[in-house]
């Protein structure tokens, strides 16, 4: 069923605060009643809130607000019809309409500070030439498509086979990292980091990100900062830190 345009006017009047207690009550207990409708709200609420980060306040708007006052207290008043709001309520609900179909089709989906840094985004395996496929090679192939769930699966077993496999276990710390262990990842990390693997500094860089990932921002600088000069991620890592 279709929304009502006065549902989508009062949707609109809820989410920007423009209701009186009463009229939040009695709004409120429509969307309790109205799945529907409370999903309008949802998304009214995330593009308004997309549409204020974006944009920044400025004379043409200001204009366009003064406006827009101006109809609400000339299409309001007690002894208006509420037909000769019809027309600006359609408008409204178009405006808002588009604005929310277009933030979620048009406007890229900002990358977290962890996705933009993430570095090791392929996985590399010595293929053994013709035959059945190794464990680690399917667990890369897995890695490489961003299938991390898979990929973590087969890197936990080639970890639980040989821990002292580097390879297997940073990669499986960074598919962990991917499912929200971060806690489970660090400790793995933490093992290479002590150790002398060509993963030694690669292990410090995501323990960073993995603190990144949760916005600890005080343990994400500490791993920073152990990440010497002339490795691969340094200037990655000054530059991280800078954001932080």
């Amino acid at each position: 069923m279709a929304m009502k345009d006065d549902d989508i006017l009062q949707a609109s009047r809820y989410v920007d605060g423009e209701m009186d207690e009463a009229g939040q009550k009695q709004f409120e207990a429509l969307m309790h009643a109205d799945a529907e409708l409370r999903a309008y709200v949802a998304q009214y609420r995330a593009a308004d809130a997309a549409l204020r980060k974006r944009f920044t306040p400025d004379a043409n708007l200001n204009n366009l607000q003064q406006t827009l006052k101006s109809l609400s207290a000339e299409h309001f008043k007690p002894e208006a019809k509420v037909v000769s709001f019809k027309p600006y309520v359609k408008w409204l609900s178009g405006i808002a309409a588009v604005l929310a179909i277009g933030l979620m089709i048009y406007i890229p989906t900002r990358k977290s500070l962890y996705d933009q840094y993430s570095t090791a985004t392929t996985m590399s395996v010595a293929e053994r030439g013709a035959g059945i496929q190794t464990r680690l090679e399917k667990a890369a192939e897995y890695y490489n498509h961003k299938e991390f769930n898979e990929a973590e699966k087969l890197l936990a077993k080639e970890y639980a086979a040989d821990s002292k496999n580097s390879q297997a276990a940073y990669y499986y710390a960074i598919t962990l990292i991917q499912d929200k262990q971060e806690a489970k990842a660090r400790v793995i990390l933490q093992q290479l980091y002590n150790g002398e693997s060509v993963f030694k500094y690669d292990a410090a860089w995501y323990m960073a990100l993995s603190y990144v990932k949760v916005k600890d921002e005080v343990n994400a600088k500490v791993w920073l900062e152990k990440i010497p000069v002339g490795t691969s991620n340094y200037a990655k890592a000054m530059e991280l830190k800078g954001k932080l």
